[in-house]
């Protein structure tokens, strides 16, 4: 009697735990874990109505034996003392029915909420269904968007490699190198036509028998160490070189632009100036045996003397 007696107390129970698993949060906030645990739960509650399935077989059991016993009470006498034991078998009869009614009430009680634990974890699963669509989905942006940055950073890197190599020194043909330091540089013979070397520092560099045609050289620095034997710098703009000192022998300078340039001391032996712009230039102490200056353009032109003219005085 005691084990049926205190069933209903743990049903109760059971059935309160229960409760408070289904409480709480929306069921949208639920994630795989209350799935899990919720799979357990009614594992748990089948379990314990196979228990009280068992348990209620054998309260009817012992309800069978007792109507036995009360039969053969009634069949041996009916003295005072049989009639007592009568009514306490029936008494204990009527105890175990009414124990029998609650246990089956807690039963229809556990199996609703073992009901209501299915209809959560399938609208539980429904939404995970959902959740892994969403996340399937944003995982094919995402790859995309990856796949995007990496085709951005080739274009990037191939924007910077042009960038690169459109603003820094190249010694090719048309190439720039403005504000290069070039001192020191051998570039002999080298084919520069049309080179920005722009205020460039040509110190001790050696451009002897290069090709300089149509180059920018305005503002460039030079001294005596910088060569520029032999070289053709046809059409090259010159203007306010700094060329003090400088080795320009043999020099082709048809048609440049000297303007202003400094090319005191400078050697111009056997040089080519046929046409070139000397205004303003300045050519104090400067060597120029067997220079062309044929067909120059004179104004305010420093000659070897030191004075300035606006007429040729080679």
């Amino acid at each position: 009697m005691t084990r049926i007696a205190n069933l209903p107390l743990a049903l109760l129970l059971l059935t309160t735990a229960l409760t408070g698993c289904l409480d709480g949060n929306d069921s949208t906030d639920l994630e795989e874990t209350t799935i899990i645990q919720n799979s357990a739960d009614i594992a748990t509650l089948n379990e314990d109505i196979e228990a009280i399935s068992d348990i209620l077989d054998a309260d009817l059991a012992l309800i069978e034996a007792l109507d036995a016993r009360v039969d053969a009470l009634e069949n041996e006498s009916a003295d005072n003392t049989t009639d007592t034991q009568i009514a306490e078998l029936q008494a204990e009869i009527d105890a175990i029915s009414d124990i029998l009614d609650a246990d089956l009430l807690l039963m229809e009680a556990v199996e609703a909420n073992i009901s209501a634990v299915s209809a959560d974890l399938d609208a539980v699963e429904s939404r995970l269904a959902a959740a892994e669509a969403a996340v399937t989905t944003l995982e094919s942006a995402v790859a995309s968007i990856n796949a995007m940055l990496a085709d951005h950073a080739t274009q990037i890197a191939a924007l910077e490699a042009e960038l690169e190599n459109a603003t820094s020194c190249q010694l090719v043909p048309f190439g720039n190198c403005a504000d290069a330091d070039l001192s020191g540089a051998d570039l002999s013979g080298m084919d520069l036509t049309g080179i920005v070397l722009r205020s460039a520092n040509l110190e001790g560099a050696n451009l002897s028998g290069a090709r300089l045609n149509e180059s920018l050289l305005m503002n460039i620095e030079g001294n005596s160490s910088t060569n520029f034997s032999n070289a053709y710098l046809r059409y090259a703009d010159l203007t306010d070189a700094n060329l003090g000192s400088a080795d320009l022998t043999g020099a082709d300078l048809y048609s440049a632009d000297l303007t202003d340039a400094y090319l005191y001391g400078a050697d111009l032996t056997d040089a080519y100036l046929y046409s070139a712009d000397l205004k303003f230039a300045d050519f104090t102490s400067a060597t120029v045996t067997n220079t062309n200056f044929d067909d120059t353009y004179w104004h305010q032109t420093i000659w070897t003397d030191g004075d300035r003219y606006d007429s040729n005085q080679a």
